[in-house]
Formats: structure tokens, sequence, C-alpha cells
């Protein structure tokens, strides 16, 4: 049986790799990508015969329509600055709009939400809210729900190889103490994951709404990403500079916008150690183990 499966936000990275891995099903599902500007859907995608680029946009509703869709992908956006109303609000209205378009199609079988490590807290979490939110209003919105919550994202280290061709070479992070290792997984094997989710229509979640948690091959630290980064740099020493909890309001506030320094600190804080949602990180039954090392996450960033 062909399925008909949506992404959206499909500009997201999860959203990419997701529909990467189903454009290379042998089931050749049909692929529904939800864009604000479907224009700038990847060539990739564009050029295959059972994708589909479609106008939608989860922040006003507009066109969100999943009529003939089989299962769901929905990737909960985060503000592009400080939201009027606070991010909570944001995701709020935004997980409403979609629940109300699943309940509207009548098709859809299954719902996959991407969500992330201590989203089940309810506060103390920062940006996180917006996945705490979206995972409590869609938890019966289809008929499965599969929540799936991944390790910290491997990709979001290539920022290291910036700074690292400075002098001195260095890269900051503010994952502290250094060695201390969390659940880090590839974009790649997110999508992978994903993908088999929203197509495995035929066999049953453990329960109507699924929680799991996905990680990679194993746990790393800054020192594994110094050590990674030198591996790929070819053996050229960097250094690995900790942002300690007092730096992190400067440290934010170079990087986002002012409305969400306070949510990004929050969520910082929280992952570390004694934080809401710091742990063993040593998974059940029903985590799955991702396959790609941080290294070659690594090498495949800076090669691009």
């Amino acid at each position: 049986m062909t399925y008909t499966i949506t992404v959206l936000p499909a500009s997201t990275q999860a959203g990419r790799e997701a529909i990467r891995s189903l454009l290379s099903d042998p089931s050749k599902p049909t692929v529904r990508g939800f864009y604000r500007d479907p224009s700038k859907a990847p060539p990739e995608f564009a050029s295959r015969e059972n994708f589909r680029a479609l106008k939608a946009d989860v922040a006003t509703g507009e066109r969100l329509d999943f009529s003939g869709s089989d299962s769901v992908f929905y990737i909960p956006p985060p503000p592009q600055q400080g939201p009027e109303g606070g991010v909570a609000k944001f995701a709020i209205d935004a997980a409403n709009r979609v629940k109300e378009a699943l309940e509207k199609a009548g098709s859809v079988k299954r719902l996959l939400v991407l969500s992330a490590m201590g989203a089940e807290h309810e506060h103390g979490i920062g940006i996180l809210k917006i996945n705490h939110h979206s995972d409590k209003i869609l938890q019966t919105a289809a008929p499965e729900v599969a929540v799936v919550r991944p390790g910290y994202f491997q990709e979001n280290w290539a920022h290291a190889f910036e700074t690292a061709e400075a002098d001195p070479p260095v890269f900051y992070s503010v994952l502290t103490p250094l060695d201390y290792k969390i659940p880090m997984v590839s974009i790649q094997d997110v999508g992978r994951v994903s993908a088999r989710k929203l197509l495995d229509l035929a066999t049953p979640l453990p329960k109507p709404t699924f929680i799991f948690e996905l990680y990679g091959p194993r746990h790393y630290s800054t020192n594994d990403v110094q050590a990674a980064v030198q591996t790929v740099l070819g053996g050229k020493k960097v250094g690995a500079v900790g942002i300690e909890r007092e730096g992190l309001q400067a440290f934010w506030s170079e990087q986002v916008p002012a409305g969400l320094v306070e949510e990004m600190v929050e969520y910082n804080l929280s992952a570390l150690p004694g934080g809401v949602s710091a742990g063993d990180f040593a998974g059940d039954e029903h985590t799955v183990w991702g396959e790609v090392e941080l290294v070659d996450t690594l090498r495949r960033v800076h090669a691009a």
C-alpha cells in the first residue's frame, strides 16, 4: 500500500531529513511538504514525482489541510523572535491549529511529534515549553500519536569549525563541566527513525500515545566534541572553552533575539548537572539508539 505522508514545517532540519528518508524508501510514498514559501523546497525534493511542496503556515493556520494524509510529522517551530504573549502561547496556538486541522481531515491514522529531552517537565525548561505544550495538546489528536524525544543534535556543533580556524584555535561550549556527557544524535538518525514511524502503519504502536527517546550510539561530552573536531581537522589542536553558568546570559545575548535570551538560558541550565532535565540518560526498553557517530557527523558538516 502506498501512503501519503505530510511533513510540517518541511524546512526544519528534522523535516528535511525525514523527507529525504521517505523519498528514498522503496514503497515510494507520496510526500507532502508544507512550506511558508514552497519555492524554498530543495531541488532534490522538487524533482521527485512523488513529492509535493505546498504552501501552509502553522503560525497562522493558513492552508493547513491534512486531507488525504495517512500520517503526519509535526516539528513544533520556534519563534523567530520573542513572540507576543510568550513562547508558551505561541506553541499552544500553533498546536491547537494543527489539532483542529487533523480533526477536520479525518484521514490521519498516525501523528508523529518531534519533542525534546526534558519536555515532560512543566517548569524550568525555557524554550522547551514549546515542546511541552505541543506534546500535551496533541497527545490524542490522532488514533495513534508517537512523540519522539531526541538527544541534542550533533549537527549543532558545526559552529566549532568557525572558531577552530581562528588564532588561537578554540571553540565554545555551554555544556559544562567539559567531561559531562549527554545524549547527542545525528539529524540523519532522526530523519531515518521518523520516516520508519511514519511509514510502518501496519505495526501498531505499543499504546495509542507512545513517547520514546532517540539517542546517538553513545553519549558525548564537550571533551568528546573536541576530540572529534581535532580528528576531522587532521589532528590540529583545538581548545575547548566552557561557558560557565554565570556567563550564559552574555553568551546567549549574542546568539538569539533579546526576547528569547532568558528562554535559552533557562533551557541551558535545565540540562546541566542539577537541572530539572539532567539524569543518567540510561534509556529504557523503548529507547532507540542511533547509528551515526559524532565524528562522522562533524566530518560531513565540515565538508558541506
